[in-house]
Formats: C-alpha cells, structure tokens, sequence
C-alpha cells in the first residue's frame, strides 16, 4: 500500500478501491507506515537556518547555528512541533562516536518521540543530571533511555538522585566511583541536548517536584530569569547560584560549556527572557525555537 501511493503515486481512493477496503483504511495504514519507520519523510531543515530571522537571531545572539520553525496553525502543541524540527536537526548533526549529553524537558522528550529509528551502536547517550522518582514522562532518565532506544546506541543512565538533602552528601556521592566515572564521561561530550525553561508563574520545576516555590525565590530574587541544563541565570546571562546548586547533581558548567555543540530547543512567549538570559550566558550553541518567540527575543536583544 506504501509503494501504491509514495511511488506509484496512486491516490488514497484508487488504492481503497485496488485493494478492497475504505479510504479511512488506507489513511489509518499510510500513518502506521510512517510510525514504524516503513515510510520516510525527510524535508531539509538546514533550509530553516537561511531565513531571514534565523540568521538575525544567529547573529544577535551570537550563536553559531539557528533554526527558526515557521509559524502554524496546527493542533500539535509547540513542544512537539519544535521537538519534530529539532529531531530532524539532530539526526543531520549526529555523527558515529558521537557522545551526546542529554538534560530533561517536554520538549526534548518530544524530540525522543520524533527521531527516526536507526542505528548507531557507536553513539553514547549520557544523562548530564540525575535521576528522579517523580511519575512525569520526561525525567531526566526517560528522556536519555528513549533517545538512545530510538538510535540503538549506548545509553548510560546517571545512577544518582538529582537532588540531595545537604552539600555533605553530594560531596560523598561524587567520591563513589560509579558517579564519578559517569561525570568523567560527559567531560567526553561532543554534543549536548536540553531544553530551557522560565520561572516565573506555572513553572516545570515547580510543577515536577524538582523546587519548592521557597527554593526557586531564592532565584527570583538574586533575578534569575531561566534555567536550562541545571543552571539559572538573570536577564544578562549571569549564572546564579544558590544553596540548592551546592546540592544538585548536574554537570559543572565549565565542562558543560566546553561541549562543542550544545543544542537548546524550546520556544513560548513565556520563554523570551529566558531564551535571552540563556543566549546571553553562552550556554548554547544551535538554538531551535519558533518564529513568533524568534521575533520576540531578537526585539530584546536589540534593545538591550
């Protein structure tokens, strides 16, 4: 049925009629195709980076690749919509020895979704911050299991909780050679992947558990605007740190900023300041988001 219509170019109703069965059939057939991997779709995305308000926010933010998701009226939340251009961006950028550092989020659990399946056993997939017990379906440990699983490569769980109760134990925690060995290994990283969030109002922290309200005023407070790959930072690109840092099990920063490719999905207006705090810090290099968060953040930074 696949062939009748992608190469023979047969419409839905003539197959319907050659094969005996409704159009609806042939329609809910076509999409399982595409869902096993039997059929593939491939548009190029590097097309994305040529426009016009990509190359103004790869300039103004000082990134050295952005891809700008145009504008849609679709039903699809812009998590996913996102998640689907930066699978394809990701799938073009994947190379075989790859070690890829991946953070948490909607979106890049979105991105794990809309990879096609392949496989690289040579790619290491590696969580760059420690797991939890919470039940949301982007945990830092479902995020880097379901990307490896999409790639048949190596997935390397960070066997830890992501937060503990006082700097004492983190400092224990880091001395056992299970945990100190997986930190070793994202020094290794050639490509990291996360998202980036805001907070202020109903925030992701907030509502997986990760912070108490009390914990992330502490940030608000020292004007911490967003928080992407473990670390918060204020409108200018400033980390701020509190207590809770000296208790979060994440990669350092300085290893962090030292991965060549860092790639960083998200967009929402309520993500502007924090896609612009999060430029200004360097913390990514590839930014991918949409156009109406684009036009917003080039605004600010212009204004800065």
């Amino acid at each position: 049925m696949a062939w009748l219509y992608y190469e023979e170019g047969l419409k839905q109703d003539e197959i319907a009629t050659r094969l005996g069965i409704s159009r609806s059939s042939v329609f809910n057939l076509l999409q399982k195709a595409r869902d096993e991997g039997i059929v593939t779709i491939t548009i190029d995305p590097t097309r994305l980076e040529r426009a016009d308000l990509s190359v103004e926010l790869k300039e103004k933010g000082q990134l050295a690749e952005c891809y700008v998701l145009p504008s849609s009226s679709g039903g699809a939340a812009l998590s996913e919509q996102i998640g689907r251009l930066g699978a394809r961006i990701f799938e073009q950028k994947l190379e075989k020895d790859d070690v890829v550092g991946v953070a948490w989020g909607r979106t890049v659990m979105a991105l794990s979704k809309a990879l096609s399946p392949t496989s690289m056993p040579g790619v290491t997939v590696a969580q760059v911050t420690g797991s939890s017990i919470a039940t949301y379906d982007f945990s830092p440990e479902l995020c880097t299991s379901n990307i490896a699983a999409r790639l048949n490569a190596r997935c390397v769980n960070l066997h830890a909780p992501g937060v503990v109760s006082n700097a004492n134990m983190k400092s224990l925690l880091m001395q056992e050679p299970i945990v100190g060995q997986h930190f070793e290994l994202l020094r290794h990283c050639t490509k990291s992947l996360f998202g980036v969030t805001h907070i202020t109002g109903p925030t992701l922290l907030e509502d997986t558990g990760v912070m108490t309200e009390e914990l992330l005023r502490q940030y608000q407070d020292k004007g911490a605007v967003g928080f992407a790959s473990g670390y918060f930072f204020d409108i200018d690109g400033t980390i701020i740190r509190t207590g809770f840092d000296d208790r979060h099990l994440v990669m350092p920063i300085d290893d962090f900023l030292n991965v060549p490719d860092r790639l960083c999905i998200g967009g929402g207006p309520e993500k502007v300041d924090a896609i612009h705090g999060m430029l200004k810090a360097r913390i990514a290099t590839i930014l991918i988001t949409d156009q109406e968060t684009a036009k917003a953040v080039c605004a600010n930074l212009s204004a800065a």
